[in-house]
This record gives structure tokens, sequence and C-alpha cells, in this order.
């Protein structure tokens, strides 16, 4: 059985994240529109709950339980036996810590580079156009570090017509980008920073464009590149140009002042609402989870 038979029916989730759903909207729209041209089949959630990955890595471990049990009960009623995602921090979390936290936790994390790898190497006549370019790519440290996903990304850059140069730090080694463990906000400063000395690791090799998967990592990289003259790529905007799906400007770039601060509260304040929505959770006593 392929990857791509276990899409045969409907009972897969893309569960696209929080700063993917909130934040870049635009961006979830065309990771759906990226599927449906590759022939995956998948479902979306009305009601979107956070993975819980900030809260557990703020410490907040009871909440972070609550998040997940919310949101397997979930997954259980509509009938969900796959989970993909977009998000590095989403695939570590349900990947590597739902297991530790959700003792009944028992659905399939689907490695999606590695399932859109084997779709594009099936149906290669999907791929419209071709870039010919000489690009760096960045390991997200969730997908990476934690995960040890490192060759299917760049195979997939590869098969859609780019030359990847890598930076001193890459794979295993990689330098992260400063927006792992809530660090853009305990410590904006050094998040800054750390992402500056990232993009200066793709300058120092001589590349234009720097690719990166997550928009969190999008983000951040994106917000510090200044003049350094290096051009900051959501993986989904390379595979959209590939397959010939439309050409996108990721929406955050678009929102300025007010707008983008009130849109940051809302996906606050979504997040802290899911704490308080079920009270019936706070009768669960800390050792029935070990």
């Amino acid at each position: 059985m392929g990857l791509f038979d276990i899409f045969g029916r409907n009972d897969t989730v893309y569960f696209p994240g929080c700063i993917n759903y909130f934040k870049f909207k635009e961006g979830f729209e065309v990771y759906q529109e990226i599927f449906s041209k590759l022939g995956i089949r998948f479902r979306i959630l009305e009601k979107q709950i956070s993975c819980g990955l900030e809260a557990l890595e703020a410490g907040y471990d009871n909440e972070a339980r609550k998040l997940a049990r919310k949101n397997l009960d979930l997954f259980n009623e509509l009938g969900v036996r796959r989970v993909v995602t977009t998000s590095p921090g989403c695939y570590k979390m349900f990947l590597k810590d739902y297991p530790n936290i959700l003792p009944d936790w028992n659905l399939i994390v689907v490695d999606l580079w590695e399932l859109i790898l084997e779709r594009l190497r099936k149906k290669y006549y999907l791929i419209k156009n071709k870039k010919m370019e000489v690009v760096t790519y960045h390991d997200p440290c969730y997908l990476g570090r934690y995960c040890q996903v490192y060759d299917s990304p760049r195979k997939i850059l590869e098969l859609i017509g780019y030359e990847i140069k890598e930076m001193d730090n890459s794979r295993e080694n990689s330098f992260c980008c400063g927006s792992c463990g809530g660090l853009p906000i305990v410590n904006p400063r050094l998040a800054d920073k750390i992402a500056r000395e990232r993009i200066l690791q793709a300058k120092r090799i001589g590349v234009k464009k720097m690719i990166v998967i997550g928009f969190d990592n999008y983000s951040l990289l994106k917000k510090n590149v200044g003049d350094m003259g290096i051009e900051i790529l959501e993986f989904s905007e390379v595979l959209a140009h590939s397959l010939g799906i439309k050409e996108f400007e990721p929406v955050e770039e678009r929102i300025e002042g007010e707008e983008r601060i009130l849109l940051e509260t809302k996906a606050n304040i979504r997040l802290q609402e899911e704490f308080k929505e079920e009270d019936y959770y706070d009768d669960f006593k800390e050792d029935e989870w070990k």
C-alpha cells in the first residue's frame, strides 16, 4: 500500500496550526489547493483548537493536556483516524508529545513531506513550472531536530527545479531561526538577533533565496531580512508556483498597524478561550495522565 492509498477514505483531517489558520489565512487556503491538486483527500474541522504546543513549552502541562484531550475527543467524534499538518510545531506535538500525555492516542500522524514527494514522483506531469534556481533551505527545529525530517523537503525542491546550497549549519546541526519555544514572545530582541544571524548565514554562501517550512519561521525571518538581499519564501509559495496554482502574497505582510495587532489579539484570545470552554476537564486529576 502506498502512502496515497490512505486517502481513499475521507478520515484524514488537515490541521493547519494556529498561526497558519489565524494569521496566514491565504497560505492556509493555498495549502488546501495544493492538496487538491495532488489528489490528497482531507477534511477541515469547523472548530479549530490549538494543539497545545505553546502551553506545553511554557510549562502549563495541565492546560496542554486539556487541549490535547479536546482534540482527540473531537477527532474520535468525527471519525478521524489520520492527521496531516503543515505546521512543524503541530507535527512534533502530535507525533512526539500526544502519545506521552494521552494514553489512548492512536491516530496516525502523516509525514506530509514524504507524502507530497511520493505524489510528485508518481505524477510528474503535475509540475507546470520549474524555477531552475540555486536556493538554500532552512531546517525547522521541530521538523528536523525533533522529528528527523530532513531529506523529503529537499528532494521535493530538487524535483521542482531548485538546486540546494547548504548553509554551514544544516540538517541535524541546523541553526535555530529564533521562532521556537515562545522566544519571540518572552524575548523578542533575542529572537530577532537569532533570525538575523540565520539570514546572514544564507547571505554568506551567496544565495538570494531561503525556503522555509512553517509560517512561524517565515514570519520571524521575513521581519528581520531588512536590506540583506535575501528573499524568504514559505514552502507553500514554491509548491503553488510549481503546480501552476495562483501566486500569492502571505497575508500578514499586507497587514499593518492596528489591524495586525487586532489579528494577533484575536488569535491569543482564542487560545485562552480553549482553556476555559470545558469546565469538566478541571475534574481530571494529575495522576490520571501519568
